[in-house]
């Protein structure tokens, strides 16, 4: 009697001990499946966080410069390498309302950085300041636009010091606002050594530039495109009338080492093998950057803002990438808007998306650089205070995650108002704070620290990236058959 009842107690333990581990396994089986099927889903879900951020401007960052009433410090930004080489990379701003000279004539300032995203110290370079030797006019907004240029041989003229290009889009030679970019070959304090133009009558330009084309409103370095050991440069003109008033064009240009130009290439509706639909008003070209290779070729890739598309609603804006040949004309490409290239983000009428471009870095590091993109319209933190997008491009130029940093996402601790215009100008500066993680500097030209439109820029510095599917993030709430994935 005693084996029989201690033999029905082990079948009893043994009954409960196998249920348990059933009612174990069963969730995790189920689990285990569910990730398996999302290795068949595309979605996926990249996360990144602005960590913590430092602004700069006339009250803010040790900036010891004078910024006036509608300087709009911050329309444009670059990181140009360590020029003061104390290990931290510096950056040069513009400031294209500044008066130096005469009315909006234009400026911009080398800032020497400190890794907490303050300045160390700066110098301007103006009408008036930076040993600058050029002449400019009312108007001429010198500073819309900046790259810093380096390539083959370290920069332009071989010195190993970085020098810059810089965008005067209100420039008047050859005709009203047709535009001009200024080459700037630096000494290391930041001043001046000497300089180039480019315009419908200097440095060698063969280009037609009409009326309002405003040739410089946008730049990028494109590296050695042509493979002659010099940097070319990438030159936007938003202004232009191919196909339509105001499409919008970009002029590949193949420098020569004293900063004046060797050939040109064009592309627009027209020019260039461009297969695009640009319409009146685009403005293709607000913005351009170079994301190297994305199809693994031996020519850089870019991406060209054109804020006045209209995809999503008026002037809500798209982004157009470009898989180039070495003689600068398109082999193909891809539109990023709300309707295309499976960019998800919402994107509404005004947000002006694609207003600024600029390489990220590989910031989820899948080898394919992302893309940092200014939409300045945004309305999260009041009408057009602005934010900030990272894309995570694949090969194919379509969008395979994104994030917003506004005021409402990417717990960006910025505080923007009314008119600030966050987006401006973007640029990815590298791990200024030596973290593991990529920072970002964005433009605001219509701050108003210490007066009207003086303008600012942020110094974010940014989080860790999490990638992880849609799918495997909500395994569990599909589990409990909360969310459908299929």
């Amino acid at each position: 009697m005693r084996r029989y009842a201690a033999h029905m107690y082990n079948v009893i333990i043994y009954n409960y001990l196998m249920k348990l581990k059933i009612s174990l396994l069963i969730p995790v089986l189920l689990l285990t499946t569910a990730f398996n099927s999302c290795q068949r889903e595309d979605s996926v879900v990249i996360t990144i966080n602005v960590d913590s951020e430092q602004e700069i401007s006339a009250t803010e960052g040790n900036f010891k410069g004078t910024l006036l009433d509608n300087d709009r410090f911050g329309s444009a930004i670059a990181a140009i390498g360590d020029l003061e080489v104390d290990g931290v990379v510096d950056l040069v701003v513009g400031a294209p309302g500044d008066d130096s000279g005469g009315s909006d004539r234009g400026a911009v300032w080398v800032l020497f950085m400190d890794s907490d995203g303050t300045v160390d110290m700066e110098q301007k370079i103006s009408d008036r300041e930076g040993d600058f030797n050029g002449i400019l006019r009312d108007g001429d907004a010198f500073g819309s636009a900046v790259t810093a240029i380096y390539g083959p041989n370290g920069d332009l003229n071989g010195d190993q010091i970085r020098d810059i290009a810089v965008g005067a889009p209100g420039d008047d030679d050859g005709g009203s606002d047709r535009g001009a970019v200024w080459i700037l070959f630096l000494n290391q304090d930041g001043t001046v050594q000497d300089e180039a133009k480019i315009s419908a009558s200097d440095g060698n330009f063969g280009g037609d530039l009409d009326d309002g084309d405003r040739f410089g409103a946008s730049l990028a370095l494109l590296g050695d495109l042509d493979g002659d050991k010099i940097a070319d440069l990438a030159v936007g003109a938003p202004g232009d009338d191919d196909g339509e008033p105001d499409a919008g064009a970009i002029w590949i240009l193949f420098m020569n080492s004293d900063g004046t130009v060797r050939t040109e290439q064009k592309i627009s509706a027209d020019s260039g093998s461009l297969d695009a639909l640009l319409r009146s008003g685009d403005a293709f070209g607000s913005a351009i950057a170079n994301i190297d290779t994305l199809n693994g070729d031996t020519a850089p890739d870019i991406v060209v803002g054109a804020p006045g598309d209209d995809d999503g609603g008026l002037d809500a804006g798209a982004a157009w990438v470009l898989y180039l040949a070495t003689n600068g004309r398109v082999i193909d490409e891809q539109k990023i808007s709300p309707l295309e290239g499976d960019f998800e983000g919402a994107i509404r009428a005004g947000d002006e998306f694609g207003y600024a471009l600029a390489n990220a870095g590989d910031v989820d590091n899948d080898g394919i650089s992302d893309l940092l993109v200014g939409a300045p319209g945004d309305d999260d933190g009041g009408t057009d205070s602005g934010a900030a997008w990272l894309l995570f491009p694949g090969p194919d130029g379509k969008v395979n995650g994104a994030q917003k940093l506004s005021p409402l996402e990417g717990l960006l601790g910025a505080t923007l108002v009314t008119g600030d215009r966050f987006g401006s100008a973007v640029a990815g500066i590298g791990n200024l704070d030596a973290s593991r993680a990529t920072d970002f500097a964005v433009g605001a030209p219509f701050t108003d620290d210490g007066g009207i439109d003086t303008g600012s820029i942020w110094i974010l510095f940014m989080d860790k990236v999490d990638t992880s599917t849609e799918c495997e993030r909500n395994a569990l709430f599909r589990l409990l058959g909360i969310v459908d994935c299929d």
